[in-house]
């Protein structure tokens, strides 16, 4: 069994354990799950304060006071501890409701047929966000059973997905779809710790197996998982390639970004694939995990539809720097390159295209995200996919790629990662435009 999957198995056993501990035991269990997240956020500020001191990481300096303050409080504050816990979840709680509620709105304003969907979970959301902030100062039982049974459930899900996964319509495709998952904030940096592991491997002189080949068919898509060690790239990117193009979407115009950039207009691109890894690898610090996907003709056909339709519903967008360069040819571009629409561009000579209306029209970061755009597509051509709604991340569908992969039934057949960490993972570009610099 590769490490991957008995790590997978270590964990669904502690949750399946902890679920019933939960279950039989609310109290006793309530008391060793304060004091275990008293004892993880102070692990996770002593590694943030090694981060700001040692690694002069200075944009981890206000984490690590919040970080540090929380931990205090857990420590210090028994009693009103159990208040806290349930406020988190209710806070929780919350967040989800705000997340569905703006593309609700957004769906309103922007005529998509997903509004009602979007609007009832808002509704759900937030009355459980009500519902557990009234009851916060109650007895910590109730929350400890419902605990018990969210991780008794997940254990459960895990075990089934590890060894039932070969056919995916019964297990893994019926999980997705209708059980639950982790919390959002959990999975979407699931490919960044898989990451920060392999670097460790490299540093230690051992070998990095990541780039394995399941049969001899032909690969004719490939889905891209961006990932990182700090900042935004922690929570990844995703994108697809298909015929040498890379495809993707998301929030590039700086000026009409809203609410500290997580709300804005949709902008879709196209690149050359190639050129497209090596300037994310080599210029913006990223890595990408790449799945290799065989389609029939029929799903290829598929594919070729949905990409005209998206031109169609879709026109040409300028970056600032293509603009004012075509006013001025001698224009020093340096100040422009702070902006990553303009980097992208000047590096790559990327297409952008914004949306006349639709779904797409509008991007949020909670809900019509690059994430949710690369997989309506996937599963628009390949039902085995799983089509999520809501709050969607990279991280989730890393998870379902490196799963489906060791599936002899699915039609993912070849995975490896790029990296500037790994040079023999990038492309040579002679030849080719290659990627400006400066």
């Amino acid at each position: 069994m590769k490490l991957l999957r008995k790590i997978e198995l270590l964990v669904a056993i502690v949750f399946f354990i902890a679920g019933f501990s939960c279950l039989l035991a609310p109290r006793f269990n309530a008391n060793i799950l304060f004091y275990v997240c008293a004892a993880i956020t102070t692990i996770s500020s002593l590694v943030l304060w090694y981060q700001v001191f040692v690694k002069k990481r200075g944009i981890t300096l206000f984490e690590a006071i919040l970080i540090s303050l929380f931990s205090l409080f857990l420590w210090l504050h028994h009693s009103i501890g159990y208040e806290l816990v349930i406020l988190i979840f209710s806070i929780y709680m919350g967040i989800n409701a705000i997340g569905f509620g703006v593309q609700a709105i957004l769906d309103f304003n922007d005529r998509s047929n997903t509004l009602w969907y979007d609007l009832l979970w808002t509704l759900i959301y937030m009355g459980l966000a009500i519902a557990s902030y009234l009851q916060r100062s109650q007895d910590l039982d109730l929350i400890q059973y419902f605990v018990g049974f969210y991780l008794a459930m997940q254990g459960c899900q895990m075990i089934l997905e590890l060894f039932f996964f070969s056919k995916p319509q019964t297990s893994r495709f019926y999980s997705f779809r209708f059980w639950s998952a982790l919390p959002v904030a959990i999975v979407s940096i699931l490919p960044s710790i898989v990451l920060e592991k392999m670097l460790s491997f490299k540093a230690n002189k051992h070998p990095i197996d990541f780039n394995e080949i399941k049969n001899d068919q032909k690969v004719n898509l490939r889905v891209f998982i961006h990932t990182g060690l700090s900042g935004d790239h922690r929570f990844g990117h995703m994108t697809l390639a298909h015929n040498g193009t890379m495809y993707s979407y998301g929030n590039y115009d700086k000026a009409e970004e809203k609410l500290f950039r997580t709300l804005g207009p949709g902008i879709f691109f196209s690149v050359n694939a190639d050129e497209y890894i090596n300037n994310c690898c080599i210029y913006e610090e990223s890595t990408l995990f790449e799945y290799g996907l065989h389609l029939s003709p029929e799903q290829e056909e598929k594919l070729s539809k949905i990409l005209q339709h998206v031109f169609a519903s879709s026109y040409p967008w300028d970056c600032p720097l293509e603009v004012d360069l075509k006013k001025d040819p001698s224009l020093k571009v340096e100040p422009y390159l702070e902006d990553y629409s303009n980097r992208l561009w000047y590096r790559t000579h990327c297409h952008y295209r914004k949306f006349y209306g639709g779904e797409w029209k509008t991007y949020w970061i909670l809900g019509t995200n690059c994430s949710l755009f690369a997989t309506r597509i996937l599963h628009s051509i390949d039902p085995a996919i799983h089509k999520s709604h809501g709050i969607v991340t990279p991280g989730e569908f890393w998870e379902y790629f490196e799963e489906a992969f060791q599936d002899p039934a699915s039609n993912v057949i070849h995975k490896t990662w790029h990296s500037a960490n790994e040079p023999s993972t990038l492309y040579p570009l002679q030849g080719k435009n290659s990627i400006q610099t400066i």
